[in-house]
C-alpha cells in the first residue's frame, strides 16, 4: 500500500452514500420501472438506488430511517419504531411504499405512529423514484415511489445449487442487536425454494447530550418461505411471510404498538406468449394486518385492522417500429380497514380501485421519448354511514431525454396527475393520543390535481459524475392537515382541508474520483449534494406545515479491493418557514464514519463493518417529525456488523 494512500485512509472516509458511487451514479437498472432494462440514465426525474455495501451502511430498523438523508428524502420519524419516507416534502398517502412492486398493505398512511410493514433486515435493494409515478402505481404515488426488493420469491437458480446471506449487527445507542439469515436452494435446475428469518431488539435509545428517550424500545421479528419454478417459457412463484413489531411511542403517555402482518405473494410470467408480446407479468398480493395500541396499563385501547389485496397485470409489447417499446397494464386493489376501541377516530371503510395504464417509449439513440396515461376508478364505502364517495383520477405524462454528447444528457418531463382523497382524510373524527391531536376529516374533499414539471442535466460517465434536477408542482385542491389553534378533549385540533399549493425545489449531487492507483482498484474521491424544497399555500403565500429544510452532504472516500474508509459531514439548515401553529426547528450537522473490511482476499463474500454515527453527539431534531421535541435524533453511536454471502 502506497504511503500516500495509507495516509489518506487514516485521514478519513466518505459519506454514508448519497446514492451510488462515482462510476455507477446513473447506470443501474431500475427494477421498479415495468419496462425491461430501464436504467437510472433513462429517467428524467431524480432517483436513488441502495444495494450492497451502500445499503448495509444505511440499514436501520425502519424504512424512513434507512432512507433519510438521501437526496430529497426525509422521514416522519415517529420514534425509532415508526418512520415513513417523505419525498420532496410529500408524504403520507402521496408516497407509495411497496415491497417487490406491490403495496406494503399496512396502516402507515393513516398516522405517522404506524410502522411500515417492510422489514429492512432482508432488503436486498431499495429504489426511490422522486416525482410522480402515478401512471404505473396509482394516485397514491403522486409524490414518488419507494420499492423494497427482497428475495422471498427466487428469480434465479443459485450457481452452486445453494446461496444465501447471513448478517449480524450491533448498535451502542440503544444496545441494538439484529440478525438475519436467508437461503435459496435448488431442488433441480428449474425449481428453487427460499427461507429466511430475522430479528431485532433495542432498548430506549440515547439522544445527543446523553439524554435517554423513554419508551423508545422495540422488538421486530420476521420470517418467510417461498418457491419458484423458472422455466424457459415462463415462471411461477409464491411466498408466505410474517412480520411483527412491538415498539414504544416516546412521550408522556407511554403508549406501545403491537403490530402483526401475515402476507401472501404470487408471481407469474410468460415469455413471448403471442407474436406481438415480449412478456406478460402478473403479480398478486394479499395481507392480513392488525395492530393494537397498548395503554400504559398494559391493556389494548384501540385495534386497527387492514385486510388488503392488489393485482397487477402487465403486457410488454415488442417494438412496433424501430426503437419503440411499451407496456399496457391493469391494476386492481381493495383495502378493508377498520378501527375499534377508545381511540377509533376512523370508521370502518372499504376502498376499491381499478385502473388501466399505458406507457410507450421511443429511443432514437440521441433522444429518448416516453408518453403515458392512466385512468382509475376509486370507490370509498363508509360502512358506518351513508356518505360514500367515488372518484375517477386521470394522469398523463411526457418526457424527453437528449444525449447531446458522450456521457452527458439533458431531460425534461411534464405531467398532469390526480389523486383521490384517502379514507382517513375524508372520515377522521376523534382523539388520536399518539399524535397528540384531535383529527377532523372532511367528507366534501374533491380530487387533488397537479401539474408537475422537471428538468435535469447530468454527466453519467467518467471520474466526475453528477447532476442537477429542478422541479415544480402546482396543486389545485391540495389536501393537508393544519392545526387550528383550538383544542378538543385537551388535544390540539387538526383539521383536514384543501387549498391551492406550489412545491418548488432543486437537487444537486456530484462525485469526483480524483486519484486512482495502479493495483487493487485503489481510488480516492469526494462526493456530496444539496437538496431544497419550498412549499406554500398559494391562497395566502404562507408556508405549508412539516416541510423538510435544506439538506446537505459532503464526503471523502478512500478504498481498495478489500478495504474501504468513509467520512461524511451531513446536516440540515434551520427551518423557520413554518405552517400555522407550527414551531421553527434549528438546523444540525452530524459527522459519520465507516470502515468496511473484507478480511479474506480470496473470498470477498465475507465483510466486516465498523461505523461511527453522529460522532460529535449532536442534538438534532427533524422538522418533519410530529415528535421532534420528544424524540430527537440518536446521539453518538458505534455500530459493528458482519455479513456472509454464499
Amino acid at each position: 500500500m502506497s504511503s500516500v494512500f495509507r495516509r489518506s485512509l487514516l485521514l478519513g472516509t466518505v459519506l454514508l452514500p448519497v446514492s451510488v458511487q462515482a462510476q455507477e451514479i446513473l447506470s443501474p437498472v431500475v427494477v421498479t420501472a415495468p419496462l425491461p432494462q430501464t436504467s437510472q440514465a433513462d429517467l428524467v426525474e431524480g432517483s436513488s438506488i441502495l444495494s450492497g455495501d451502500d445499503l448495509d451502511r444505511r440499514r436501520a430498523a425502519t424504512l424512513g430511517e434507512t432512507l433519510r438523508g438521501l437526496p430529497g428524502v426525509s422521514s416522519t420519524s415517529f420514534g425509532p419504531g415508526a418512520g415513513r419516507p417523505i419525498i420532496r416534502g410529500q408524504g403520507g398517502p402521496r408516497v407509495r411504499a411497496m415491497e417487490n412492486g406491490l403495496d406494503t398493505f399496512d396502516a402507515a398512511t393513516v398516522s405517522p405512529d404506524h410502522a411500515v410493514a417492510a422489514p429492512m433486515g432482508g432488503a436486498q435493494r431499495v429504489e426511490v423514484l422522486r416525482g410522480p409515478a402515478t401512471l404505473l402505481y396509482g394516485s397514491s404515488a403522486i409524490g414518488g415511489v419507494v420499492n423494497v426488493i427482497d428475495g422471498r420469491i427466487p428469480d434465479s437458480v443459485p450457481k452452486n445449487g445453494v446461496g444465501g446471506t447471513a448478517r449480524l449487527d450491533y448498535g451502542s445507542a440503544a444496545q441494538e442487536k439484529s440478525g438475519f439469515a436467508g437461503i435459496d436452494a435448488a431442488v433441480n435446475d428449474r425449481f428453487v425454494v427460499h427461507g429466511e428469518a430475522g430479528a431485532l431488539t433495542a432498548d430506549d435509545y440515547r439522544a445527543g447530550g446523553g439524554r435517554t428517550v423513554d419508551n423508545s424500545s422495540m422488538r421486530i421479528q420476521n420470517g418467510a418461505v417461498g418457491a419458484s419454478y423458472l422455466g424457459e417459457a415462463g415462471y411461477v412463484g409464491a411466498s408466505v411471510s410474517h412480520f411483527s413489531s412491538y415498539y414504544g411511542i416516546p412521550g408522556d403517555e407511554a403508549v406501545h404498538i403491537d403490530l402483526q402482518q401475515t402476507r401472501l405473494d404470487t408471481r407469474f410470467g410468460l415469455y413471448d406468449p403471442l407474436p406481438a408480446l415480449e412478456e406478460v407479468k402478473l403479480k398478486l398480493g394479499y395481507a392480513n394486518y392488525l395492530h393494537d395500541e397498548i395503554e400504559p396499563t398494559g391493556e389494548p385501547a384501540t385495534r386497527f385492522d387492514n385486510d388488503s389485496w392488489e393485482a397487477r397485470l402487465e403486457a410488454i409489447h415488442k417494438p412496433l417500429f424501430g426503437g419503440n417499446d411499451g407496456v399496457v397494464g391493469v391494476q386492481s386493489t381493495r383495502r378493508d380497514f377498520s378501527a375499534r376501541g377508545e381511540e377509533a377516530f376512523l370508521p370502518a371503510t372499504v376502498t376499491d380501485s381499478n385502473a388501466l395504464f399505458l406507457l410507450e417509449r421511443y429511443d432514437t439513440g440521441s433522444w429518448l421519448f416516453a408518453l403515458g396515461g392512466r385512468i382509475e376508478q376509486v370507490e370509498i364505502d363508509n360502512l358506518t354511514a351513508t356518505n360514500d364517495r367515488d372518484y375517477t383520477p386521470a394522469s398523463a405524462s411526457f418526457s424527453a431525454t437528449w444525449r447531446f454528447t458522450q456521457g452527458w444528457q439533458a431531460g425534461a418531463a411534464l405531467s398532469y396527475t390526480e389523486r383521490a382523497p384517502a379514507a382517513e382524510e375524508l372520515y377522521a373524527n376523534g382523539a388520536h393520543l399518539a399524535t397528540r391531536s384531535f383529527e377532523i376529516g372532511n367528507v366534501d374533499l374533491a380530487k387533488e390535481s397537479a401539474w408537475y414539471s422537471e428538468i435535469s442535466l447530468r454527466k453519467v460517465q467518467g471520474d466526475v459524475t453528477g447532476g442537477v434536477n429542478l422541479f415544480a408542482t402546482r396543486y389545485r385542491d391540495y389536501i393537508y392537515g393544519a392545526f387550528t389553534g383550538n383544542q378538543q378533549d385537551g388535544l390540539d385540533e387538526l383539521q383536514i382541508g384543501q387549498t391551492d399549493a406550489d412545491f418548488r425545489g432543486v437537487e444537486v449531487d456530484a462525485a469526483w474520483t480524483f486519484w486512482r492507483g495502479p493495483v487493487k482498484n485503489r481510488r480516492m474521491g469526494l462526493d456530496g449534494g444539496v437538496d431544497f424544497v419550498r412549499a406554500e399555500d398559494r391562497s395566502n403565500s404562507s408556508a405549508l406545515p412539516l416541510i423538510p429544510p435544506l439538506g446537505y452532504r459532503l464526503g471523502f472516500v478512500a478504498e481498495q479491493d478489500d478495504l474501504g474508509f468513509r467520512l461524511e459531514l451531513a446536516g440540515v439548515a434551520r427551518q423557520d418557514r413554518t405552517g400555522a401553529n407550527e414551531a421553527a426547528t434549528d438546523g444540525y450537522r452530524v459527522i459519520n464514519a465507516a470502515v468496511t473490511w473484507r478480511p479474506f482476499s480470496e473470498n470477498r463474500n465475507v465483510a466486516l463493518l465498523l461505523q461511527g454515527r453522529n460522532l460529535a453527539d449532536e442534538e438534532g431534531r427533524l422538522h418533519t417529525s410530529m415528535l421532534k421535541d420528544q424524540a430527537p435524533i440518536r446521539g453518538r453511536e458505534i455500530r459493528l456488523g458482519g455479513s456472509v454471502t454464499f
